[in-house]
């Protein structure tokens, strides 16, 4: 996928194209079956798909101090867009200016002159333009006007709790991750839920207990973070949130919150990593050449696959320990279980 930076990046092309434009926060089903049908279009006219997005989001931008929250940061959005079938994607830095442009200004200037939309695929709660003005109805009309096709797909649903379907949506899963309900957010995902960040250096109590960690700084630090606790998953890393996706998987446990058995413990997100390379000869605590250090700088990806236990305080390091290898079995039970799409 050719992702450009801003919309002066964009090559204009005689042909045409398929275009989405949404926050795509989460790219969830419901985004899925939007590129999909955009897919189906572009193929059928042998055309580019193009999605535009937005960084940061037009609500973010607004309200930059109560921003909102996300699902998924830019760097791993590019990724989980292209393997989902976008060609081409263009990201929007807004500014007043142009959130202020009217829908039909918004439809002419931007989708017709500086993109040549030929069709436009979207969802049923389509926004756009000025307050978002715009409606499904309305880019109907104005795709009647300018000479290009609408197509709205309609919402997906699926029974995320019990029978009765539900229509997937951004704001249905933000607080299912809070919560840490894992086996419905993968429902509306298609996969799991990923923290995207950058491993940095750490107080080493883990390597201390015979447990070396990576301790993770977010990417992006609104993206939506599990309540405090410990958790089955998997971890990948590489120099760019890229290598990361094309990586080798490593099951991990997770750890969300305040180490409680250590006074000075800092809340912080860190990982055990089951089998990775340097962990096979490990010699206990005062081994120093088995530390995880070699990873601090690389960006991380972290899988969530289930909540395994509450944060909790230990009367000794010795039974922290012991409580960290029943979490490792945990952890391979659940991801044998889940059989989970990374």
């Amino acid at each position: 996928m050719k992702v450009h930076g801003c919309l002066d990046d964009f090559v204009y092309s005689n042909d045409g194209c398929v275009v989405t434009i949404g926050n795509f926060d989460g790219v969830h089903l419901g985004h899925q079956a939007i590129i999909a049908r955009g897919r189906q279009l572009a193929d059928e006219e042998h055309l580019s798909l193009v999605g535009v997005t937005f960084e940061p989001s037009p609500a973010r931008f607004l309200r930059p101090d109560s921003p909102a929250r996300v699902l998924t940061p830019i760097a791993l959005k590019k990724e989980l867009l292209s393997e989902v079938g976008l060609d081409e994607l263009v990201v929007i830095e807004p500014t007043r200016d142009f959130l202020s442009l009217s829908d039909e200004a918004f439809v002419e200037q931007v989708l017709v002159k500086r993109i040549g939309v030929r069709h436009i695929v979207e969802g049923q709660t389509f926004g756009f333009g000025r307050r978002r003005g715009g409606t499904v109805v309305g880019l109907k009309k104005l795709a009647e006007q300018f000479g290009f096709k609408s197509h709205i797909v309609n919402a997906v649903t699926r029974p995320i709790e019990g029978d009765s379907l539900v229509a997937i949506s951004s704001s249905l899963i933000r607080p299912l991750v809070g919560a840490g309900q894992f086996d419905k957010v993968r429902k509306c995902l298609d996969r799991d839920y990923i923290l995207a960040g950058e491993v940095v250096s750490g107080r080493g109590w883990g390597r201390k207990i015979g447990f070396p960690t990576v301790n993770i700084e977010l990417e992006n630090a609104s993206q939506i973070v599990p309540e405090d606790g410990v958790f089955a998953g998997w971890a990948s890393w590489g120099n760019s949130v890229h290598d990361a996706r094309c990586a080798k998987v490593y099951d991990a446990a997770i750890s969300i919150g305040h180490c409680e058995t250590f006074a000075d413990g800092n809340w912080q997100i860190e990982a055990f990593l089951l089998d990775y390379g340097v962990q096979e000869n490990y010699n206990g605590p005062d081994d120093k050449t088995q530390e995880i250090g070699p990873l601090t700088g690389k960006s991380i990806l972290l899988g969530f696959v289930e909540r395994i236990r509450d944060q909790r305080r230990f009367g000794s390091v010795e039974k922290l320990a012991e409580a960290i290898k029943v979490d490792c079995q945990q952890v391979r039970n659940a991801r044998n279980d889940a059989n989970p799409r990374n």
